[in-house]
């Protein structure tokens, strides 16, 4: 607050002195008096003379120290950011320009002091840099890294979508992605096009990564954002990759839609269904949909099933799964019916089991909910997103 009042006090002195001067000695007393204030910005908004710039505290570390323990020092957090190569961080650190640039190297820009030569910074670090973690723990003997600090955001709390963190996003780094079957939440945008062995897909809404990052047991975090002009969720197994970036969101396992019992899916599933128990008509016209609907549904009752039921009634489940995920494979337009019925004796034997399960309400418009929740054939390979 005093350097405010300061600031417009020296605006007040320009302002009643103008008249007295020429021209070019009032532009002079502007420069002064702006130089004044951009001082006064810098230390108030960073502790112990950092420098702010791309939005951070700026601070030229110790010889062999890390840009963690840097910035902890000033009771702030490492937040990565690589400044242009033609506007690098360390000769405002220094408030001058050492006698040698070089090549960008790390992820950090490095000054050896020994030598007054610098490195400047690029997004993915050279081999040799010996960095093979996080930004904040590399560290090299005779380099003082010019770090980001930043204060440390508190994580949000509360139920989805309020504990989703905005403008953060979580990188693989080549250590942090999980690679999973998500084969039955997106269908596009997987890694190498295969989405049975994928850390992403498409997504319209960052609620689906949440639900799908719920239902998978490797994953411990999410994000979403755009990659390659399509949105897409990204799924971790820590939050290790943690970066500021605009317009991408993430969150925690728990940050998620409340969950939606397996029966209960179940049970819809089967009820969407009962279109297809006459064969293929208008009503059911796509038999991929319908196979890959009874597929979801099966799946669900298995998982609502085990523990609560007999090994009897489970062998009539385990069998229908057998038959369905074979005729899948070579589908036919003579064994769908069989296919259907098979399937429509076993759900109709635990109708009532099924619907005598806890249910939640589901609002049609989630778009995180799965399609046949929703009233909907799943797609021909996916059960979640649009219909």
């Amino acid at each position: 607050f005093f350097w405010l009042v300061w600031f417009w006090g020296i605006w007040a002195v320009v302002l009643v002195s103008l008249s007295y001067f020429s021209a070019s000695t009032t532009m002079a007393i502007l420069k002064v008096a702006l130089a004044g204030s951009a001082v006064a910005v810098v230390h108030a908004a960073c502790p112990n003379g950092g420098t702010d710039m791309h939005g951070r505290c700026w601070y030229l570390g110790a010889e062999g120290a890390t840009c963690g323990r840097t910035c902890s020092a000033q009771g702030l957090v490492y937040n990565h950011f690589v400044a242009p190569d033609s506007t690098p961080m360390v000769p405002t650190l220094l408030g001058r320009s050492p006698n040698t640039k070089q090549f960008s190297w790390g992820r950090i820009e490095c000054f050896v002091s020994s030598q007054d030569r610098f490195h400047t910074a690029k997004a993915t670090q050279n081999s040799d840099t010996g960095d093979n973690g996080q930004p904040q723990d590399w560290s090299v003997s005779i380099c003082r890294l010019a770090c980001a600090c930043k204060a440390a955001t508190p994580v949000p709390t509360g139920p989805y979508p309020n504990c989703v963190e905005q403008n953060v996003v979580l990188r693989h780094a080549g250590a942090h992605a999980i690679f999973a079957d998500v084969s039955s939440y997106g269908a596009a945008g997987c890694w190498q096009n295969d989405c049975k062995n994928s850390d992403k897909f498409i997504a319209e809404d960052p609620a689906l990564c949440a639900r799908t990052c719920s239902e998978l047991s490797e994953c411990t975090h999410w994000t979403f954002g755009e990659q390659d002009g399509a949105k897409k969720c990204f799924f971790r197994k820590s939050d290790g990759g943690r970066e500021t970036s605009e317009g991408w969101s993430a969150a925690a396992k728990t940050c998620s839609p409340p969950g939606i019992p397996e029966a209960q899916q179940a049970y819809q599933a089967g009820q969407v269904l009962t279109k297809c128990d006459g064969g293929l008509s208008d009503a059911c016209p796509d038999m991929a949909r319908a196979v890959t609907t009874w597929q979801y549904a099966i799946k669900k009752l298995k998982e609502a099933a085990a523990g609560r039921l007999d090994a009897g009634t489970l062998q009539y489940v385990t069998q229908i799964e057998a038959d369905t995920n074979a005729f899948a494979a070579q589908m036919s337009d003579q064994n769908f019916p069989l296919i259907m019925a098979n399937n429509r004796q076993v759900f109709n034997a635990l109708h009532s089991w099924m619907s005598g399960q806890p249910q939640v309400a589901v609002d049609p418009a989630d778009l995180s909910a799965p399609l046949p929740v929703r009233g909907s054939f799943c797609g021909p390979v996916a059960c979640y997103g649009s219909a």
